[in-house]
């Protein structure tokens, strides 16, 4: 995907998901909506899906150390038999549990791609996550082999030694069928990275709002949210979060206590109370094209609702441009932190210490003593592994406060250094490279960030108003501006799209231009893919 060691996953709103660093900072992509009836899945379970584990090495640069069990699934619904194309999916930062529901299918851009090619789908769950680590508990010395780099080689490895269940014949390895790999979000940077870093092994690539460059003060992540947001709402959200500054820099105690005390956050730090507020702003990016068809509102837009005091049940009017004021969104962002933010939230994560509707507890960021600091089980609550490779590679991505010079949806008091601060109390013992100096720049030299242009039938797919777009290729905060599309280099911008958008079917049954996009992305995969089979001299599966 929920807030503040919370976090809803940054793609859809299924689960609960919470992370350490704010509910912003994951990223991971929804496995699963409500459009697939219990008899199709149990059709599908019978006739075309299976499930397996793969034996992967738990470390590329060091064999010796043995393997782990890594789960994958499979659907060869559409599948033409041997040497027939794998489609390749990674769920990124969670467990994979639930893709098999429809990432196999044609609710789903993979789907549709291998449906058009007559291949299979195969998602691979990440390494660290779900069942598939080598490691029941995540201290810092069991994390260490969670690096982007065995990741990349997972990918590889897996593509060249899988011997598929429904293909015994041997004609399935990358090497006698077109492999693609597809994903979304952190796993659509991999595709990037993939294909920058490790050329070769597969065919094409597909990257879906991938975060090719690692950023470390990215207030950036909110700038697609003010162009997307109604100017009465962002005004007075801006003016909300002005006040709050003003008041915690240079405000008495009692005058910081009765604002805390107002949004129900009376025991927080100061730096802790203006990060709880973002969790408004993040709600962007939780939204879709189908939000309102499958839920009523958009999650976003309730906020605003709140903040311009027309929150449910009420009989006010909807305020024109210049929004409520001051006086009045202060009143409503209160109300909507009460109502819609705290109740029930810490409670959720079921750890004692945080027992009541009310408890903010879960909000403390900067204390040491955080119930969720202390839980290094696989399933955690504030995904441990994540926070792990924000503080290790470091890819950062620290969603903050804009510069000065700048409108701000966010506190400014919420910077880089805040997040920062939280790494060595998620790992006391040291050992991560921001402990070492490291920073998200360093990811970049490494993979090439925005500069993963010089690659071969990679595609990419980003949101006009997805908060990520700045980490994309078609950030318009790039040395050069966002990557023009190119026959070599397709780069397509969905517009209104935010996180993902192209992925799910369900937004393509709202919306004409998303629908078309993704279905112009699956032909020209479809051409991709038939050049294979022409370089070979073999007939093409689905022409057959």
């Amino acid at each position: 995907m929920r807030l503040s060691i919370t976090a809803l996953a940054a793609g859809l709103a299924f689960a609960p998901l919470a992370a350490a660093f704010g509910r912003g900072l994951i990223m991971d992509i929804g496995p699963d909506d409500d459009t697939v009836s219990e008899t199709e899945l149990q059709k599908r379970a019978e006739t075309v899906n299976g499930w397996g584990t793969f034996d992967q090495l738990i470390d590329h640069a060091n064999p010796s150390l043995g393997t782990f069990k890594q789960r994958y699934w499979y659907g060869t619904e559409y599948w033409k038999g041997p040497g027939s194309p794998i489609y390749l999916v990674s769920p990124g930062e969670q467990s994979g549990e639930g893709f098999n529901r429809t990432w196999l299918t044609t609710a789903r851009l993979s789907g549709v791609m291998a449906n058009q090619t007559g291949g299979a789908v195969i998602v691979l769950e990440h390494r660290y996550w779900g069942q598939s680590s080598p490691y029941d508990e995540l201290t810092v010395e069991n994390l260490r082999y969670l690096t982007l780099d065995n990741s990349l080689k997972d990918l590889v490895y897996f593509a060249k030694n899988f011997a598929p269940p429904f293909d015994p014949s041997g004609s399935s390895s990358a090497d006698k069928a077109p492999w693609i790999f597809a994903g979304g979000s952190y796993s659509g940077a991999l595709a990037g990275w993939l294909a920058a870093r490790e050329p070769g092994t597969f065919w094409a690539y597909y990257s879906s709002s991938g975060v090719v460059e690692a950023i470390g003060d990215f207030w950036q992540y909110f700038v697609p949210v003010q162009e997307a947001t109604p100017k009465n709402c962002s005004a007075d959200v801006g003016a909300v979060i002005n006040y709050v500054d003003l008041v915690l820099s240079f405000g008495s105690k009692k005058s910081k206590q009765a604002l805390k005390d107002k949004f129900g956050l009376g025991e927080l730090e100061d730096a802790d109370f203006a990060a709880a507020l973002e969790w408004g702003p993040w709600e962007w990016q939780s939204g879709q094209f189908y939000s309102f068809n499958t839920t009523g509102y958009n999650p976003f837009y309730r906020f605003c609702d709140y903040v311009e005091n027309v929150w449910p049940n009420s009989t006010n009017k909807v305020p024109g441009p210049r929004g409520v004021g001051l006086t009045k969104a202060l009143e409503g962002y209160a109300k909507y932190v009460k109502e819609q933010v705290i109740p029930g939230f810490c409670e959720s994560a079921g750890y004692p210490e945080w027992e009541g509707e009310n408890n903010i507890a879960c909000f403390k960021n900067l204390d040491p003593n955080n119930a969720a600091y202390k839980d290094l089980s696989l399933d955690n609550w504030i995904n441990r592994q994540w926070n792990w490779m924000l503080c290790n590679e470091p890819f950062e991505w620290w969603q903050d406060g804009a510069p000065l010079t700048r409108p701000t949806l966010v506190s400014r008091l919420v910077n880089a250094d805040y997040w920062r601060k939280q790494c060595p109390l998620h790992f006391p013992e040291g050992g991560y490279g921001i402990a070492a100096g490291k920073r998200a720049k360093d990811v970049n030299r490494w993979t090439g960030g925005w500069s993963v242009t010089n690659t071969t039938r990679a595609m990419h797919t980003n949101g006009q108003y997805d908060p990520w777009r700045d980490a994309t290729l078609s950030s318009k905060f790039r040395p050069g501006g966002p990557v023009q599309s190119t026959e070599r280099l397709p780069v397509r911008l969905v517009k209104g799209g935010t996180h993902c958008s192209d992925l799910y079917g369900q937004n393509w049954a709202v919306n004409e231009d998303v629908k078309k996009l993704a279905q112009d992305a699956a032909d020209e995969m479809t051409g991709w893919v038939g050049e294979w089979y022409e370089e070979k001299g073999l007939p093409k599966p689905w022409a057959a």
